[in-house]
C-alpha cells in the first residue's frame, strides 16, 4: 500500500495570506519602539551573549549561533550537487526536490532578498547612528548610504538572522516527507527551535548595535514567508517529491537547473536593484548620475524576465504535465 500524501505544514492558500499579514503586523508594531527599543537593549546588552551571536567558525572564530544554519546550507549544497549527477545513488535523488528547495530559497531569500535591500535602502546601522552621528531612518525609508560610496553593509535587514531562519525549511522537509508522516512531533519541534534560534540571533544582532529590531525581530516572518512561497507556491515542492515516489524516479529535465533559474533571478534582481537606486537618487534629490541606472535595470529585467519564465514553465510542466498524461 502507497504511502499516503501529507497535508501540507500551512494550508498553502491560507497559510501564505496568514504569514504575510503577521509579517506586516509585527513590522508595524515594532516601527514605533525601534529607536528607543534597540538603544534600551544595547545599553543593558551582555556582551558575551551578543558575540556569540556575532562569531562564526567560517570567519576564524569560535563557534557562533549562525554556524547551524550555515553548515545546513553547506551540507544542502554538497548533497544538491551531489544529486543531480548520473552516479548518485537512488535514495539521493529522490530527496532532489527538497535539495532544490533548499537551495532556491536559500538564495533567494537569505541572499537575494537580504543583500538586495540592504544596497537599495542603504540604512545606517544603530552604532553609526550612537557614535557617528549617522541620521536614523525608519525600515520603510531610504537611509543616508549610497552605492558610490563602494561596498558597505546596510543595517536592513539582518543577513545574520536571514541564516538562521533559513533552519525552518527543515521543518517542510520533515513534514512533507512521504517516510515520516506518523513523526509530525519531529515538525513543530524543529520548527520550535528554529524560530528560537532565530529570536535569539535577533536579540543578539541589537545588543551589538549592529541593527536595529526591525532589521531582525521584524524580517523573520517576512522571510519565513518567502520559505512558505518557495516550497508550495513557486517549486510545487511536496507534488516534486510525490512525482519521483510514483514513477520511481527524477524526469528527464536539464542537469542542475536550479542554478541557471537562479541566474537568471540574479539577473533579474540586479535590474530591479539599478530600477530602484537610480529613482532613489531621485526622491533624495542626491546622486543624480545614478539616474542612469534606471533604464539599465528595466533593460535588464526585459531580458531575464522571458528566460526565467520560460525555464521555470519547462521545469514544472516535466513533473506535472507528463505525469497528468501518464495512464491509469
Amino acid at each position: 500500500m502507497s504511502e499516503p500524501f501529507p497535508q501540507p505544514l500551512l494550508k498553502p492558500g491560507w497559510g501564505l495570506a496568514v504569514l504575510a499579514s503577521c509579517a506586516v503586523g509585527v513590522l508595524g508594531l515594532l516601527t514605533p519602539f525601534d529607536f528607543e527599543a534597540s538603544r534600551w537593549l544595547w545599553e543593558h546588552a551582555n556582551p558575551e551573549f551578543g558575540e556569540w551571536t556575532r562569531r562564526t567558525l567560517f570567519e576564524g572564530d569560535a563557534p557562533g549561533l549562525s554556524d547551524p544554519g550555515i553548515c545546513f546550507l553547506l551540507t544542502s549544497l554538497g548533497l544538491y550537487l551531489w544529486s543531480a549527477r548520473r552516479s548518485a545513488p537512488e535514495w539521493l535523488q529522490r530527496e532532489r526536490p527538497y535539495l532544490s528547495f533548499i537551495i532556491l530559497s536559500a538564495l533567494a531569500g537569505a541572499l537575494g532578498l537580504v543583500h538586495g535591500l540592504k544596497w537599495v535602502i542603504g540604512r545606517a546601522r544603530p552604532h553609526e547612528v550612537w557614535l557617528s552621528d549617522w541620521p536614523f531612518t525608519p525600515w520603510h525609508s531610504f537611509g543616508p548610504h549610497f552605492v558610490t560610496e563602494g561596498v558597505y553593509f546596510g543595517s536592513f535587514p539582518s543577513g545574520h538572522t536571514a541564516s538562521v531562519v533559513t533552519l525552518i525549511m527543515l521543518a517542510y522537509v520533515l513534514h512533507s516527507h512521504p517516510g515520516l508522516h506518523r513523526r509530525r512531533m519531529w515538525t513543530w519541534l524543529w520548527g520550535a527551535v528554529g524560530v528560537t534560534m532565530a529570536v535569539t540571533m535577533a536579540v543578539g544582532r541589537v545588543m551589538t548595535a549592529s541593527h536595529w529590531l526591525t532589521d531582525c525581530l521584524g524580517m523573520i516572518l517576512p522571510i519565513w514567508t518567502v520559505l512558505h512561497w518557495m516550497f508550495h507556491r513557486f517549486l510545487r515542492t511536496s507534488e516534486q517529491r510525490e512525482y519521483v515516489r510514483m514513477h520511481g524516479s527524477y524526469p528527464s529535465v536539464s542537469a542542475y537547473w536550479e542554478l541557471r533559474l537562479a541566474g537568471w533571478g540574479f539577473l533579474i534582481l540586479l535590474g530591479l536593484m539599478g530600477l530602484v537606486i537610480g529613482l532613489r537618487s531621485v526622491w533624495l534629490e542626491a546622486g543624480f548620475e545614478l539616474l542612469v541606472l534606471t533604464p539599465l535595470g528595466i533593460a535588464l529585467i526585459g531580458f531575464a524576465w522571458p528566460r526565467f519564465r520560460r525555464l521555470h514553465e519547462a521545469v514544472l510542466s516535466a513533473f506535472f504535465v507528463v505525469q497528468t498524461n501518464d495512464p491509469a
